[in-house]
């Protein structure tokens, strides 16, 4: 359960880093 949790949280702080780094190249483009 634990090791699952860690793996989530790892996969969603690595979407959270791509959503903002998507947001701020399409706030620097426009």
């Amino acid at each position: 359960m634990p090791r699952k949790y860690r793996t989530i949280i790892i996969y969603f702080m690595v979407a959270t880093m791509l959503i903002g780094t998507l947001f701020t190249g399409a706030a620097f483009w426009l």
